[in-house]
């Protein structure tokens, strides 16, 4: 069976239409019916019902099944095609939120040898980004940080840490006087936040929306040293998970108040059919190992100006 006639059949079962799937890949219609006779001769059964001069198609019962069992061999195949290509690197590819590098990542660092170090790349991600890019293969596994549970049936997830979320404002600001604050009670300030599609996101939006407000945002940035600077400044209020890591001279934490709370969770994810080579696993190893470090009694030194 070649995987270029389950691909062209899965096109099919997309499209419906011959002329669709010629112009797709670049190929004569006769080239896809050829691949459509193999793979019914193959598998002994009617997959398509040609229509309209064999132009458009409906798939049989036979052609539902395999197009469900095709769209996982594909799948497989593509990422086993990117795993390959990368065999040669002898590097292990993470991914690494902006928040987990800040607050977790140099105490993790500080158990990998050198060479492993040497051979680990980062790539910037969002939990669900990074899950996305662990099923096709681009990543080998990924720090993530999350709010719900995430789905393990194609992962393993080694959640490490779980951390309140808090608002962060300048020592002499007003609102530090209070001790703590509820959502209701910030309604009308200003705010710098974490931009993009990550957890921070997620959950200053569900306490926002909880509070029946809308944030007016004056500034949003990837970058956490940015935002405490910001903030430092007085130029608005920020909201961040409360980390010993996150800490920032002349900047307050204050504790919030509001019930159901999200909670900030961190894990270490990785696919369970993984396939490493010696030198991926020896990093992939000290990196299992290292996510002890991000347990509540191994800290990172909080930031410095």
């Amino acid at each position: 069976m070649r995987i270029t006639d389950l691909q062209y059949y899965l096109a099919l079962a997309t499209y419906r239409n011959f002329s669709q799937v010629s112009e797709k890949f670049e190929i004569s219609q006769p080239t896809v019916s050829l691949a459509m006779q193999r793979l019914e001769k193959e598998l002994g059964a009617k997959l398509i019902l040609r229509q309209a001069a064999h132009k458009n198609v409906t798939l049989t019962h036979a052609g539902e099944v395999l197009r469900q069992h095709a769209t996982l061999i594909v799948e497989q195949y593509q990422v086993a095609q990117t795993e390959i290509k990368r065999d040669s690197e002898e590097s292990l590819l993470i991914g690494l939120p902006p928040i987990i590098q800040v607050a977790y990542f140099p105490a993790i660092a500080t158990v990998l040898s050198d060479d492993s170090l040497a051979h680990l790349k980062t790539v910037e991600v969002g939990a669900q980004e990074a899950i996305d890019q662990l099923k096709n293969g681009e990543l080998d596994a990924s720090f993530v940080g999350y709010l719900d549970d995430i789905d393990q049936s194609e992962f393993n997830l080694i959640a490490f840490d779980e951390q309140p979320f808090a608002i962060l404002a300048a020592d002499d600001y007003p609102l530090v006087q209070t001790g703590s604050v509820s959502f209701e009670d910030i309604q009308d300030e200003r705010f710098i936040l974490l931009k993009g599609n990550f957890v921070h996101t997620q959950a200053f939006d569900q306490l926002a929306r909880a509070a029946h407000f809308h944030a007016n945002v004056l500034f949003n940035s990837s970058e956490p040293y940015g935002i405490l600077s910001l903030i430092r400044q007085n130029r608005g209020i920020g909201f961040m998970v409360h980390h010993p890591a996150l800490t920032f001279p002349g900047v307050t934490a204050l504790p919030i108040t509001d019930d159901d709370q999200p909670m900030f969770k961190v894990g270490f994810a990785y696919r369970k059919d993984i396939v490493l080579t010696d030198a991926q696993q020896q990093i992939f190893d000290e990196l299992l190992a290292a996510t002890k470090i991000g347990r509540p009694d191994h800290r990172t030194p909080p930031l410095e100006e």
